[in-house]
């Protein structure tokens, strides 16, 4: 499939991912033709946004006017969505329709292939979009990971391809533990970040001036667990086996927030684990950081 012979696109959802989309596409010369769903404003705007070919209309309208439908909805509406489409027979068989989802699977779509004969696929972009001007410089480069048919996977494959994005496949199976490693390493981190801040304002620091002064530090571990891997990139008092420094640790924070107790023990067991496996500390070393945590639960003796 060429780019001057991709499919039509239709954008089912004028949210941030969908209009970045959209938006990228059309530069890239793609035919983007219609924009349903949300409000009527939502979808002119989008519309306006994404290029002079697009234009708002229904949602059933959008179903049938694409080759390619993108339903860019939020997760919790896009089986039912789909469902009702599939039933107005709203897609042309031969479609192929599509979401952008990291948590479902192309099964969600199910109805349009069952009802319309259509071909299903999903594809994620592996990135964080707070704003739609975000989203559109985020998507170059990124990592699109995509399942589903056959044909609907190399459309898609080409779709990350036109936008600057790169792709990789994943199996359908696959999809909630993919997505639970995302929440792990984008979500959670902005929870351990702050976590952190919470933490040196116990030590009597201000929360601002903490956060601007940590800022090297994570740039530079993320740089280097990009680069060597977790094994090598793991340094601190864990993977040197500073067992006193962890149990003053855990000394100064009998008196802190249970909350933070739970997850400072938690990531260290993690960290611990990992250490191990990069023969960075020996069993007996593990076992007595193990123990430690243990004991440092809330209600162990």
């Amino acid at each position: 499939m060429s780019m001057d012979q991709f499919p039509n696109i239709a954008i089912i959802g004028p949210g941030k991912v969908g209009t970045a989309i959209g938006i990228l596409a059309d530069r890239a010369g793609l035919s983007v033709l219609a924009v349903a769903g949300g409000s009527d404003a939502a979808a002119d705007a989008a519309a306006t946004a994404i290029g002079e070919c697009a234009s708002a209309c229904s949602v059933t309208d959008a179903a049938g006017a694409g080759e390619l439908v993108l339903i860019t909805v939020p997760d919790d509406r896009i089986a039912d969505l789909c469902e009702q489409l599939a039933r107005r027979q709203a897609f042309a068989p031969g479609t192929i329709v599509a979401h952008c989802s990291g948590a479902l699977s192309s099964e969600a779509l199910a109805p349009a292939r069952d009802e319309c004969c259509c071909l299903i696929g999903s594809m994620h972009p592996l990135q964080t979009f707070p704003t739609v001007e975000a989203a559109v410089q985020r998507l170059p480069g990124a990592w699109c990971f995509c399942e589903g048919d056959e044909m609907a996977v190399a459309c898609l494959e080409k779709l990350a391809e036109a936008i600057g994005a790169r792709s990789a496949r994943i199996a359908k199976a696959g999809k909630p533990a993919y997505h639970a490693a995302a929440v792990v390493a984008c979500n959670y981190l902005v929870a351990l970040m702050d976590a952190a801040a919470r933490l040196a304002q116990q030590a009597g620091l201000d929360r601002q001036t903490w956060l601007a002064a940590v800022e090297p530090i994570i740039r530079a571990t993320v740089d280097n667990v990009s680069a060597i891997g977790p094994e090598k990139a793991l340094t601190g008092p864990i993977a040197r086996g500073d067992i006193q420094t962890v149990r003053r640790h855990l000394d100064t924070l009998a008196g802190a927030d249970e909350g933070l107790r739970r997850l400072y023990a938690a990531c260290g067991q993690q960290t611990v684990d990992l250490a191990l496996r990069a023969g960075k500390i020996s069993a007996e070393v593990a076992a007595e950081l193990t123990a430690m945590f243990r004991r440092s639960e809330p209600g162990r003796p």
